[in-house]
């Protein structure tokens, strides 16, 4: 094996755990933005949920 190919194999897994390490952080990112209280709330999973019931109507008369 050169040393050019040590090199470029060296450099693939680095762009590799780059990449891996930028997933990660996007999703704890997003996971923290969950959490938050108050505006973020509306990016939470389940805000806006169209399955939920709307209350009691009244009849027509």
């Amino acid at each position: 094996m050169m040393p050019v190919d040590l090199v470029r194999m060296q450099m693939a897994m680095a762009f590799g755990m780059l990449d891996m390490q930028q997933k990660m952080v996007s999703g704890a990112w997003q996971m923290a933005l969950w959490w938050l209280p108050g505006a973020a709330a509306a990016a939470a999973p389940g805000a806006g949920n169209i399955c939920a019931p709307a209350g009691r109507r009244r009849a027509k008369t």
